[in-house]
Order: C-alpha cells, then structure tokens, then sequence
C-alpha cells in the first residue's frame, strides 16, 4: 500500500508525489515482470517436451541411417574385393550412397 499522500506543495510536495509515483510504478512493474516470467515458463516448458517428444526420435533416427549407410560401405567394399561390379551389388539391393555415388536426388541432368 503506498504512503498517504503528502498536501504540501512546492519542491517538497513535488518531491513527495513523485516517490508515491515512482512506488506505484514499481508495484506495477514487480507485478507484470512475475506475470511474464509464469508465461515465459510455460512456454519453455511447452517447447522443451514438444522437443522429446517429436525431435529427440528425429535425431536418433537419423543418426541409425548414418550407421546404417557406414554398414552398407563396409560391406560394399568386402563385395568389391571379391570381384563384384556396381551393377550387381545395386541388383543386390545397395543403395547407391553406399556404392560412392550420389543418390538420384542430387545428380544434376
């Protein structure tokens, strides 16, 4: 609650009604800074879950195909030293990233 206020004028009561302002408006500044921070929370609560729950898997699989890739060169290259050429090893099933090349996607034409 805010002083009562003062009824003398001159630089005093200037004075005097500007640090009942200056209260006031720092009353009002405390209530709305701990508003925004309940909202800032909740938002990054919302964004840090949506984050597991839709990124978190995104990434684990993205990261199982970049294994899976490295598997499939490893196997690739065993496959060459054998005597086997890219069109039987793409007959066999192997992506073209694994045999070297750049996928359909990225070749220009």
């Amino acid at each position: 609650m805010p002083p009562s206020q003062p009824k003398v004028g001159g630089i005093k009561g200037f004075l005097g009604r500007a640090g009942i302002s200056f209260y006031v408006g720092g009353m009002y500044c405390k209530e709305k800074s701990w508003a925004l921070a309940r909202m800032a929370g909740n938002l990054a609560f919302i964004v840090a879950t949506t984050s597991m729950v839709v990124l978190m898997p995104l990434i684990f699989e993205i990261m199982r195909e970049g294994q899976l890739i490295e598997t499939d060169k490893l196997h690739v290259k065993e496959l060459r030293q054998q005597g086997y050429s890219d069109n039987q090893l793409r007959e066999l099933g192997f992506p073209a990233v694994s045999l070297g090349q750049a996928p359909a996607v990225l070749k220009s034409t």
